[in-house]
């Protein structure tokens, strides 16, 4: 989640930041205590960054049968009534905020299943929330084909894995395919060649996957 805020204070060892936030639910559904903080330092929209954008803007076209211009002109709206954000040129946007709206066209098209002409983890500028959003959405994160959890952390044998906590594991969302092939050529091969990573299980993903959490 993407939420603008400003430096407050600085002591010569932390930051204190003030950011506007109404949405309690999710930290409460969510359970969240950590964040990342992006300092803006004014850098405008890489080429790579517009690139992703654009090749999203595309696929959603093909998706919507809009086309590419009236896509882009739709998403930004969506993206700037969401975020609170001011509206913005692609051309002069500030890396922090293309980073950010990139992301939210990728969720975008998980969340429609949305066919892309490539693997939306090589678009995804922050893997780990891609591969979380995956897990939500029960979506491969290497294809976007329908997954199941895959284990990181191996339950063993001889342990009901109805009966385990599930809390803190780590886990993938993956096909199939993908999933034989993780347990065929091995996790750490695996996941160097894709690039990707277990994400821990939270009582979120537990219960969307009916796993025990406590």
């Amino acid at each position: 989640m993407f939420i603008k805020g400003y430096l407050s204070a600085y002591d010569g060892e932390n930051l204190t930041i003030v950011a506007p936030f109404k949405e309690d639910y999710l930290l409460d559904k969510r359970q969240i205590t950590d964040c990342e903080i992006i300092l803006d330092d004014g850098r405008h929209i890489s080429a790579d960054q517009r690139k992703k954008i654009y090749a999203t803007f595309n696929d959603i076209s093909v998706w919507t049968g809009y086309t590419p211009p009236e896509v882009k002109e739709h998403m930004k709206y969506e993206f700037i009534a969401r975020y609170g954000v001011p509206y913005f040129s692609l051309s002069t946007i500030d890396m922090t905020t293309a980073r950010e709206f990139l992301q939210f066209l990728i969720e975008f098209c998980i969340e429609n299943d949305i066919a892309c002409t490539d693997s939306l983890i090589n678009r995804s500028p922050d893997i780990a929330r891609y591969i979380y959003y995956c897990l939500i959405h029960k979506k491969c994160c290497i294809c976007g084909k329908r997954a199941n959890l895959h284990h990181v952390d191996h339950v063993g044998s001889g342990r009901d894995r109805k009966e385990i906590c599930h809390i803190g594991m780590r886990a993938e969302p993956l096909c199939n395919e993908h999933h034989t092939e993780a347990h065929t050529i091995g996790q750490i091969h695996f996941d160097d060649k894709y690039k990707t990573f277990g994400i821990k299980i939270d009582t979120e993903i537990a219960k969307i996957y009916k796993l025990k959490g406590e």
